[in-house]
């Protein structure tokens, strides 16, 4: 399996927070030899091995980013952002919003120098103040090309292997998912001493809302959420703030804003990533993971992270590496 190759296909796909059905059908159809099952929220989860003891390893389907409002008397379209947007990455973008005939393109345009002030071009305007311009000139008009208020929509993306690393938007948790699927490949013919399940996440960007609904039906002994870790190592940056390097592992996200981990399963994993060789970082950070969400149920539930410069930006940037050996740690856990 080309690792790479998986990412940059999911990656692809547009799936932006509670629209997520072209990932969860691409997904369906890679599992499809393990009948894959889909809860009521829309979750999909496969498991594998038979035991008492069971496992859950998590990612989440979802990308931040913006759905349409309002259509203007004039054709501009009003939008408004899905999960955790910065309004400096909106502001002279190229965005799509996808209707049911298809992709239209637009553009949240930039006040150019020849008509700005000094004071346009020292502030950030917000989301609530912008606009996208698909061309049309009437409301009728954008309306006759398929748009209307409801319609999910992200940035155009760009996939690019610079050296050793992958740049894009959506790694965050694109490359959780791809994890998930190189592992369930390297489960197929293995003999399992425990019930193994892997579950690919909805709306983890607006409220960890998937894996809070898949926690309160299943019962785990263990949950892993698979995702992605800002790392501050870039410029103008304190690196305390987020203390971890692209290049030396996948990284146990212990403690975040929404509380701490399980110290049992941080010491578990941390053995067997020195055991087996496997570089692993350890941090604390802000935001949040599926983890969370699977803590307040009771269950023992740990992140294990990719590291990622740039969250939430256009330009997400992860090393190879990191992606590789996290999928390396997952087998040993599974093995453990």
């Amino acid at each position: 399996m080309d690792v790479i190759e998986l990412l940059k296909e999911l990656v692809m796909l547009p799936g932006v927070s509670g629209f997520e059905d072209p990932v969860r059908r691409y997904i369906l159809e890679k599992v499809k030899d393990f009948n894959p099952e889909i809860d009521d929220v829309g979750n999909v989860y496969v498991t594998v091995g038979d035991g008492e003891k069971h496992v859950a390893f998590m990612a989440h389907m979802d990308e931040i980013g913006l759905v349409t409002t309002h259509i203007e008397e004039n054709g501009y379209i009003r939008f408004a952002p899905i999960g955790g947007v910065d309004d400096r990455m909106l502001y002279g973008r190229l965005v799509e919003i996808f209707t049911p005939r298809g992709i239209v393109y637009g553009v949240i345009g930039l006040i150019p120098p020849h008509l700005s002030t000094a004071e346009d071009r020292n502030k950030t305007p917000t989301w609530k103040e912008l606009a996208i311009d698909v061309g049309a000139r009437s409301r009728n008009e954008a309306m006759d090309i398929g748009l209307e208020p409801m319609q999910p929509g992200r940035w155009k993306k760009d996939f690019v292997v610079m050296g050793n690393y992958v740049v894009t938007r959506g790694i965050d948790d694109r490359a959780g998912c791809t994890v998930l699927l190189a592992l369930l490949e390297e489960l197929k013919n293995k003999k399992l001493n425990k019930k193994i399940t892997l579950v690919w996440t909805v709306q983890e960007e607006t409220g960890l809302r998937g894996a809070e609904a898949m926690a309160d039906r299943m019962h785990f002994d263990e949950v892993y959420a698979i995702d992605t870790m800002t790392s501050a190592i870039m410029p103008g940056v304190p690196f305390h703030l987020s203390p971890i390097k692209p290049g030396e592992g996948p990284t146990i996200r212990f403690i975040d804003r929404r509380g701490i981990s399980s110290t049992v399963l941080k010491d578990k994993v941390l053995k067997i990533a020195e055991k087996n060789g496997i570089p692993v970082q350890i941090a604390m950070t802000g935001g949040s993971t599926d983890a969370a969400a699977v803590f307040v149920h009771g269950i023992k539930s740990l992140p294990i992270c990719i590291p990622v410069k740039y969250t939430h930006s256009p330009v997400e940037m992860s090393h190879i590496a990191d992606i590789k050996n996290t999928i390396e740690l997952l087998k040993k856990i599974v093995e453990d």
